[in-house]
């Protein structure tokens, strides 16, 4: 585990799955919910890029191994107890200066 990871509960005490795999497990519904995914898309197709955990609540990004240009982001609200799955289209990628 990275250094700065230390400490921080990455799996709920009830359930002993990470939170990581909540996400993965949250994106591959949602993805299959669609319904244009390909037959053999399974939860081992997704992948998490990046994940941030604060004062309880968490957030994942998350993308799966399917070429169509979506990504997804996971937030789990700790006041609410529920989780929100938004899912996300790249339209875009232009060339920036920065100067």
């Amino acid at each position: 585990m990275a250094d700065n990871l230390k400490g921080i509960p990455f799996s709920t005490d009830d359930e002993g799955i990470t939170y990581t795999e909540i996400a993965k497990n949250l994106v591959y519904e949602a993805a299959n919910s669609r319904g244009d995914m390909p037959q053999v898309f399974s939860r081992d197709d997704v992948y998490v890029v990046w994940f941030a955990y604060v004062l309880g609540a968490w957030k994942a990004l998350c993308s799966t191994s399917v070429p169509d240009g979506h990504y997804y982001e996971v937030t789990y609200s700790k006041e609410r107890g529920v989780a929100f799955v938004d899912t996300y289209l790249k339209v875009d990628n232009m060339e920036v200066a920065v100067v």
